[in-house]
């Protein structure tokens, strides 16, 4: 047990830091003890990096918490010279299992306190906070369940304040690593949000997930809101291949009420675009009912029998938007996009660190929106919060989103979707464990192409070389550098996609990180 649990820390700890709202599973991380029991549990999450980059925002107001497309509205540049910063989060996590219930029920609760060191003080507002005499208002609520679970069951409940993961797994009982190489890789979802959730395991190797999320509220007496549903399976044909399907439902009568600032929220908001998601060409108050169905496949996963492991998923966007005209909804659009993931890796030599891998992704894009009835890009919860869809896995720094952030969060291809107009990417990376479990190095290199052509651009996206080092100085006690440069092709030619008259300067980034998990 012991031993099990052991590995699930190296897991989460090999995860340097996560964007706001995604957070290293931690409650694997709890050893149980029959003789010593207890019913409070603390686990801090400490996490350190010090940056310099040609890419900053051009707009002071964004300075401390920058997120969305790289050169898109969150004014992020790369002819403003060489910007250096550190930043800091702080992650406390607590979970009680009162003895007097056996067991029946748990409380979990997270916070976070973020901020980049020399920017305010004595304020309120998360992100900040890490001027001379500090002093701010910072601590943000990630996280406040209860999860009910029989003794002996092979279901539980959650109820409140939890993970949203677009996999059929308990998001508090898996690692983050499986969460990002699982289900759809967080491309969809992986954040926070409010609503109940069963998960079930009907017999070993078979696991469910029923859940609705309320994303949205607004007037509590009126059908304005936006909520979720989510329906999803696993399971195991033989020791090595698992397959899984998935069905969600979201149901959209906000009409961009709400949201976050004055971005707003949903299909034609200004947060989509800031996050690189599809932005339609709405003008109308919209009604929509938007659905994912998706299958996926997965041979040794994480090299449980052997030396190679294969996953793939395809997932397909459909639903119907109708928009208000002379006092009636009529409909719009119908909705019908697709999106592709497959990996190969090859573990070459005695850990798993010791391998080569691949992956290509693949979205449809759609240049006219919903102006012409068909949309055929495709949707994430990136159209309805920031940031949701954090698609991850190929361990790109600047063409895709890197996770390992505090406050600054961007890249060129945000969103699957690419601004609507789809994308196919490749990336390829060799790693090796110099000093096994303790020093390990990786080498890689990313490229991407628009599958819509922008007008006035090109459809060449760009391509990236990067490079990583992981030591552990001690046990769950991690010290990384990471460098990584991005040659921009002639998507960027496009005026709209550059947010300026001439393209702009290539991005690079290398960053110093010190992590701590703490139990």
């Amino acid at each position: 047990m012991v031993g099990a649990a052991l590995l699930l820390l190296v897991s989460a700890a090999g995860a340097a830091a996560q964007v706001p709202g995604l957070h290293a599973t931690m409650d694997t991380l709890v050893v149980p003890r029959d003789d010593v029991p207890k019913e409070w549990t603390f686990i801090g999450y400490s996490f350190t990096r010090a940056t310099a980059s040609n890419v900053s925002p051009e707009n002071d107001v964004l300075q401390g918490q920058v997120i969305g497309r790289l050169f898109g509205s969150n004014s992020t540049d790369t002819q403003g010279g060489t910007a250096t910063y550190v930043e800091q989060r702080f992650v406390p996590y607590l979970v009680y299992r009162p003895k007097i219930l056996d067991g029946l029920a748990t409380f979990r609760t997270m916070f976070k306190i973020d901020y980049t060191w020399g920017d305010v003080a004595y304020g309120i507002g998360g992100n900040r906070g890490g001027a001379i005499n500090a002093a701010q208002v910072n601590l943000q609520t990630l996280m406040a369940n209860v999860d009910i679970r029989p003794d002996d069951a092979a279901w539980n409940v959650v109820i409140g304040m939890q993970r949203l993961y677009d996999n059929a797994h308990d998001p508090h009982r898996i690692t983050l690593q499986q969460a990002q190489t699982s289900g759809y890789r967080l491309a969809f979802w992986g954040t926070n949000a409010l609503g109940v959730n069963l998960f079930a395991s009907p017999r070993p190797g078979v696991y469910t997930r029923l859940g609705a999320y309320q994303l949205w509220e607004n007037l509590v007496a009126e059908d304005d809101d936006v909520v979720l549903f989510m329906a999803d399976v696993d399971t195991r044909l033989t020791p090595r291949l698992e397959v899984g399907a998935d069905a969600w439902y979201l149901r959209d009568r906000a009409e961009g009420a709400g949201g976050i600032s004055v971005l707003g929220q949903g299909l034609n908001s200004l947060l989509a675009g800031y996050n690189g998601a599809t932005r339609l060409g709405i003008t109308n108050r919209y009604h929509a009912d938007i659905g994912w169905l998706g299958g996926r496949a997965a041979y040794n996963r994480d090299f449980l029998a052997g030396r190679w492991w294969a996953d793939a998923f395809v997932i397909a966007n459909v639903g119907m938007i109708d928009t208000l005209a002379a006092g009636e909804y009529e409909k719009a659009a119908d909705v019908l996009g697709v999106t592709a993931n497959a990996s190969l890796s090859y573990k070459y030599g005695m850990t798993a660190q010791d391998r080569v891998w691949g992956e290509l992704i693949f979205t449809s894009g759609d240049g006219d929106g919903a102006r012409d009835g068909t949309v055929g890009s495709v949707l994430t919860g990136n159209i309805w919060g920031s940031p949701v869809g954090i698609y991850s896995s190929h361990r790109a720094l600047l063409l895709f989103p890197d996770p390992q952030v505090v406050n600054r969060y961007y890249s060129a291809v945000h969103d699957v979707s690419n601004m609507g107009l789809g994308v196919t990417g490749l990336a390829a990376n060799l790693s090796k464990d110099w000093i096994p479990n303790r020093f390990y190095t990786k080498v890689g290199a990313a490229a991407a192409i628009s599958n819509t052509t922008p007008a006035g651009g090109g459809d060449y996206v760009g391509t990236e070389v990067n490079f990583e080092a992981r030591y552990n100085l001690g046990v769950f006690l991690t010290l990384g550098l990471n460098a990584g440069y991005l040659a921009l092709g002639d998507f960027y030619e496009a005026p709209g996609v550059a947010g300026q008259p001439t393209q702009p300067d290539d991005p690079w980034v290398t960053f110093l990180t010190l992590s701590w998990l703490m139990f």
